[in-house]
């Protein structure tokens, strides 16, 4: 048995190392992201949306402990959240001599917010219903700003810290973390009404394409410092 899983993760070793390349995770995320905004923009996924957020909606009241905890939810991928652990972040790695790093991070993040908003006003997509939501917005619906902004934030706060161990358990659980706690930012702001499934899905792919190019940027700068040491 033990033989046989050995076999098979060597099979499928090339295709993780592929798929954990940064640059195909920025063409693929990429990828995901313009399709999900051309179809947004052909009206493709109404249909999907309508149906996604009305089977949502039936779930159950988002009033009492249930909306607590959703705001709860929204709030950690608010912009006042973000920018205080954008901050916190930066500080650290450049205290810690890492500025290339702090710069990287910090430049992503306003871009990404510039990039996110600016799509909104393009795209001009209304939000749900008024009836349905439960938190107040003040912007155009696609994209996301939660769920792209915390996918950019949190993964590359994850990636820092899977740097911390040699552990492949440990790297594995922050990330499943992270994944988990971006999954509910994102599910949180349509249970409150105030997004589509296509903000929330367009949103991850291009918060998750930012972050990899983050990623790519070090390694990249990495390799270079690398070859002049050498």
């Amino acid at each position: 048995m033990e033989s046989s899983d050995m076999k098979n993760s060597g099979t499928f070793a090339p295709y993780v190392d592929f798929i954990k390349t940064p640059a195909i995770q920025v063409l693929l995320l990429g990828t995901g992201f313009l399709l999900v905004m051309l179809f947004v923009y052909m009206g493709v996924l109404t249909s999907f949306d309508n149906s996604v957020f009305e089977a949502l909606s039936t779930l159950g009241s988002v009033e009492g402990w249930r909306g607590d905890v959703l705001r709860d939810a929204t709030a950690l991928g608010s912009n006042t959240v973000l920018v205080f652990v954008v901050t916190s972040v930066a500080g650290a790695l450049g205290m810690a001599g890492e500025k290339k790093k702090a710069l990287t991070f910090v430049i992503a993040v306003a871009a990404g917010i510039a990039m996110t908003f600016l799509l909104k006003a393009g795209i001009d997509r209304p939000r749900p219903s008024l009836t349905m939501q439960h938190v107040d917005v003040y912007t155009q619906s696609f994209p996301s700003a939660h769920a792209t902004l915390s996918t950019l934030v949190y993964f590359y706060v994850a990636n820092l810290l899977t740097q911390l161990s040699q552990s492949t358990k440990v790297r594995v659980w922050i990330y499943v973390a992270t994944a988990f706690l971006v999954f509910c930012i994102g599910l949180s702001r349509v249970l409150l009404g105030v997004h589509w499934p296509s903000d929330i899905v367009a949103g991850w792919f291009a918060g998750g394409s930012m972050a990899a190019f983050c990623f790519y940027v070090i390694k990249w700068k990495r390799k270079l410092r690398i070859k002049r040491e050498a």
